[in-house]
Formats: C-alpha cells, sequence, structure tokens
C-alpha cells in the first residue's frame, strides 16, 4: 500500500488490497466521546471486493466496510465498539487463535485461513491478512483484517479430498472383496480335495491296523497324525470360508471361533444390547472377520492369560471391543502389522473409527464403531 502524507496514518500489510486506502485520524478538539481512534474512511473502502475490519488495539470494533456488512451479516454502526471476538466469532484453521495473536504482535502482521458460519450453518471461509494499523510514529494505533472470501476454493478443495476419499474406499472395497472370494475358494480346496485324500489315507491306515500287527505303533501314530491334520485343516477352512449370515447368527459364529481356541486363548464374549437385526450382513462379516484378526495377533504377541470380547449396537452404530491382559506395547513406536492394517482398512470403509491403547506390561484394547446409517453394498 502506499505511504500517506504526515498528516495521515501509514497502513504496511503483506499484501495490497483491492484500492488505495487512505485514512485520517478525526481532529481531537472534535472528538465527541472517549474512544481513542476516531476514522473517517475514504469512499473507495465501500467499493473493493475483500472485507475490511478496523479495531483498536483492545480489538474493539471501530469500522466495517459494506463488503464485512454483507459476509458477517452486520451493520457497522451497531457493533462499533464490541469485541471483535463477541461480534465475528471464526474459527482459525492455519493457526489458533493464540498463536496467531502471538505472531501478530511478534512480527506485526499474521495471514491464515478462517472460517465463518452463519446462522443457517453455512461455512464462510476466508484469507485473512492481519496487521497494525499505525501513526507517523510509526507507533501501533490499532489492527486492520482484510479477508478475502476462499469459499468456492475451498469448497471444491474439500470435494476433490472427498471424492479421493471415497475412491481409496472403494478399492478397500474391493480389495476386501477379493481377498473374501480368495478365501472362500482356498477353504472349499481344502476341505474338498485335501480334506478328502488324508481321510482316504487315514481309512487304509485303520485297515493296515487289522493286517499288521508288527507296524501297530507307527501305524497308530500315523493315524493320530492324519487325524490331527484333518482337524486343522477343518479349523482352516472354516476361518477362511465366511459363515452364511442369513442362515445363522453372527454371535454364533464368534462363539465358535473362541470354542476352536479356548485351549490356546482362554476368552470371555459379552454381548450386551446386540440386535443383530439392525445390522447388514456385510456390517457382520467385517466384525467377524475384525475378531478373528486381532484373536490370531492376541495368539501370536500377547502372551495373554485372557481376552475379552465386547460386542453392542444402538440403531446407528455396532461398537466392538477386544482386550487383553497381555505384553502390550508402545502405540508410539511399534508398527502395524498386516493384521492391523487389515482392520484398519476395514473400518474405514465404512466410515467407521479405530482406537488401540496399549502399553508395555499392560495389555491391549481395540475399540471398533462403525456405524449403521451408510448404505453399503453387499
Amino acid at each position: 500500500m502506499r505511504q500517506t502524507n504526515r498528516s495521515n496514518v501509514s497502513f504496511y500489510g503483506s499484501e495490497q488490497p483491492d484500492a488505495a486506502v487512505q485514512l485520517r485520524p478525526v481532529n481531537t478538539q472534535t472528538r465527541s466521546n472517549n474512544n481513542p481512534l476516531h476514522y473517517q474512511k475514504n469512499i473507495l473502502l465501500d467499493h473493493i471486493s475483500d472485507a475490511v475490519i478496523f479495531t483498536d488495539m483492545d480489538l474493539r470494533i471501530l469500522y466495517i466496510n459494506k463488503k464485512a456488512e454483507k459476509v458477517f451479516s452486520l451493520r457497522s454502526k451497531e457493533v462499533a465498539g464490541s469485541l471483535f471476538r463477541d461480534v465475528i466469532p471464526y474459527e482459525y484453521i492455519t493457526d489458533s487463535r493464540e498463536a496467531a495473536l502471538q505472531l501478530l504482535h511478534q512480527t506485526g502482521n499474521w495471514q491464515g485461513k478462517v472460517v465463518f458460519t452463519r446462522k443457517n450453518n453455512q461455512p464462510v471461509y476466508l484469507l485473512a491478512t492481519v496487521t497494525f494499523a499505525r501513526d507517523e510514529n510509526n507507533k501501533a494505533v490499532g489492527v486492520i483484517a482484510t479477508l478475502k472470501d476462499i469459499t468456492a476454493e475451498e469448497v471444491t478443495i474439500e470435494s476433490a479430498r472427498q471424492y479421493r476419499l471415497e475412491q481409496q474406499k472403494e478399492i478397500n472395497r474391493i480389495m476386501i472383496k477379493t481377498q473374501e472370494n480368495e478365501r472362500n475358494e482356498l477353504g472349499r480346496e481344502l476341505h474338498d480335495n485335501i480334506n478328502q485324500i488324508l481321510a482316504a489315507v487315514k481309512l487304509q491306515l485303520e485297515y493296515s491296523l487289522e493286517n499288521y500287527e508288527d507296524e501297530k505303533c507307527t501305524v497308530e501314530r500315523c493315524k493320530s497324525n492324519i487325524e490331527e491334520v484333518i482337524r486343522e485343516i477343518r479349523n482352516l477352512s472354516h476361518r477362511l470360508i465366511l459363515p452364511r449370515f442369513a442362515e445363522t447368527s453372527l454371535a454364533a459364529e464368534i462363539q465358535k471361533t473362541i470354542d476352536n481356541i479356548q485351549q490356546q486363548q482362554p476368552v470371555l464374549l459379552q454381548l450386551q444390547n446386540l440386535n443383530e437385526s439392525l445390522l447388514p450382513d456385510n456390517i457382520k462379516e467385517t466384525i467377524y472377520r475384525i475378531i478373528q484378526e486381532q484373536l490370531t495377533n492376541i495368539i501370536r504377541h500377547a502372551k495373554a492369560g485372557q481376552a475379552v470380547i465386547k460386542l453392542h449396537n444402538t440403531a446407528t452404530t455396532v461398537f466392538l471391543s477386544i482386550e487383553d491382559n497381555g505384553v502390550g506395547f508402545n502405540t508410539k513406536q511399534s508398527r502395524y502389522g498386516i493384521g492391523i492394517t487389515n482392520i484398519l482398512n476395514r473400518v474405514e470403509t465404512f466410515n467407521g473409527s479405530v482406537h488401540i491403547l496399549s502399553s508395555p506390561g499392560k495389555g491391549c484394547r481395540l475399540e471398533v464403531s462403525i456405524p449403521l446409517g451408510m448404505k453399503n453394498e453387499q
């Protein structure tokens, strides 16, 4: 901004406004009140495209131009003398209010993004440039804020961000669906092919036991080993193949999973106010897989004496927590493995949230919440 003559107030900002503005202090002999600053505005102020607000050093409003009146739905005469923050309670995006004021006092100016919410809940995004107005002795005598409406740009940026987010969610959905199809296929292969072969070998060994007395101990061990393999493959195929929730309940399938690992890892299941009729099948599948993933993590890493699963839902949200009393870990230092990453991806697909609470020696608690209002593809 150009410098005024010696009888005028000089204003130096980080950016030039849309029009040159000169401000003259009112003659002190003609003051009608005790306000230390009185300005006569040049008519150009009301013709620039940005909102302009003047305050004294206590941040009490002295004047706002017509653009500011339009943006904030205010009248200059009505707000004169009011504290800026009481009249225009916008929220800081770039910095906190305290950080912005500190930077203003340290450097003489501040620029950043803010958002103001109108009475109709419509947000207005603004690029604020704030600096001190100074007299001919370079003494700060007031504050001037120039606010440029950047709502259109911010809405475009947010729309692009939301589009990218939805694209990523769709990719996650496809990946999860592909994984489930692969698991189902592998589970069927294990059950229909390998399991049948081992069952046939078992029958042959049983026949051999009746004819080879000398090899009875060896054959007996083979039979026992094969029976163990069959059990393991059966458990593996059950873990890989998703239950058909149209024919069974989520609670029953969770209990089966717990029963299969009970000897390895004691687990307590608490179903409080669980109404499965409110849960779509794909949400049930997600909850089921999360429990499988986390129980596997506990068995492999936690060294826990017990794990507790709590599951309940309202009409709008399903809540799951899985807690163990194992060795725990430092969440700030430990990098998430495949199991936790899979959980995060599954929950993010449904706009849910995941919280992991843990510290060394104090076990781990996984908290998951998934909204039920979202229209989910099956």
